[in-house]
């Protein structure tokens, strides 16, 4: 095509000059070459050395929610998709299966350890939860002795909740983040009272996303994420109730089909769509509402409860790295007094 164009040219100039006015030839004559290199904006120009794609934040280098931020230059997507990633329990599989994979990826997440756990067989030693600690991971409490706190003495709650920060304070970890055992406390305001004494977030279940504003959970009608309303009553989402979406029940719905369970995982991760768009947050903005929170515990060979298979994890993490997600801790999610809502805070890759 090119190469026509110019022959009919250069016909022009020799049989019928006049008509080409010197400042189209000028033009022409600046036009390059066609260049069989990439061009230095290739798709493949936003990815760092693990491959994860690289974006750029506002000057405070955070994702606020209900601020502006720019997107990645050269992403080619229309928004930005994060997932927060957790494990329960402390299982060594965790360390063995869940980890070398997540490293694979550059990825990290957030670890609730059972403090009295630590060091059975089955469980991590205090050497390997150091270890994640400070290679980054994030390490958070998931209490003393992981039992039903429901039935539990006010005493016994603060052993639980309190002496589980200590602990692992002990081994050189600040938690700042609790997960209830069993999912069970998050609706007791006593429980709720005593958690706040220690952290400044608690994790619960089980909803399929996380909304920033605490104002999309259609059965609770919310408009923003305070502890208690103006009457008194303990809200449903909430800084002490953060909801996360439980891997292991949707496997359990599935019947351990993991075809079943991966489809089923691509949409839980790109339910956040609909939530999040750009423009939101104004031009060239993007605005974050919602992020699913997914929660793992034994990543092995085993079929039953609580149990998902290696290769699925793995599928899983390469679906989230070959997609673009950022793939953050709780540590990223912070809260907001002024406005009553929870923001992502210094979530880079």
């Amino acid at each position: 095509m090119i190469c026509s164009v110019v022959i009919v040219i250069i016909i022009m100039l020799l049989f019928a000059p006049e008509i080409l006015p010197l400042s189209f030839i000028i033009t022409l004559a600046q036009i390059p070459y066609a260049s069989s290199q990439p061009s230095p904006f290739s798709s493949t120009d936003n990815q760092s050395n693990s491959g994860v794609p690289d974006y750029y934040y506002s000057s405070s280098n955070s994702l606020l929610t209900g601020i502006n931020h720019s997107r990645g230059v050269n992403d080619g997507s229309s928004n930005i998709k994060s997932v927060i990633l957790n494990f329960d329990d402390g299982f060594q599989n965790q360390y063995t299966y869940a980890k070398p994979i997540l490293d694979k990826y550059g990825f990290k997440a957030s670890f609730f350890v059972v403090c009295n756990y630590a060091g059975k067989p089955d469980r991590m030693s205090w050497q390997q939860i150091t270890t994640l600690h400070d290679e980054g991971y994030d390490v958070e409490s998931h209490s003393m002795n992981h039992n039903h706190m429901d039935i539990m003495t006010p005493e016994e709650l603060n052993y639980e909740i309190g002496q589980s920060k200590q602990c692992l304070a002990d081994h050189g970890i600040n938690a700042t983040i609790f997960a209830y055992p069993f999912d069970i406390g998050w609706n007791d305001p006593t429980i709720v009272n005593i958690v706040s004494k220690y952290y400044d977030l608690a994790r619960t279940g089980n909803d399929p996303l996380t909304f920033l504003h605490c104002d999309g959970y259609k059965n609770h009608p919310q408009t923003d994420c305070r502890t208690y309303t103006d009457n008194g009553e303990l809200t449903f989402a909430n800084r002490y109730s953060v909801r996360s979406w439980g891997h292991d029940t949707v496997e359990i719905k599935d019947g351990f089909n993991d075809d079943e369970t991966y489809n089923t995982f691509i949409e839980e991760v790109n339910s956040q769509n609909s939530y999040n768009n750009v423009g939101d947050g104004g031009a060239g903005g993007y605005k974050i509402n919602a992020i699913p929170l997914i929660t793992y515990h034994n990543v092995d060979y085993l079929t039953g409860s609580y149990h998902t298979d290696v290769d699925l994890f793995a599928q899983e993490m390469k679906y989230l790295h070959d997609n673009g997600f950022r793939v953050l801790t709780m540590r990223d999610l912070g809260y907001d007094d002024s406005t009553n809502s929870l923001y992502l805070v210094n979530a880079t890759m």
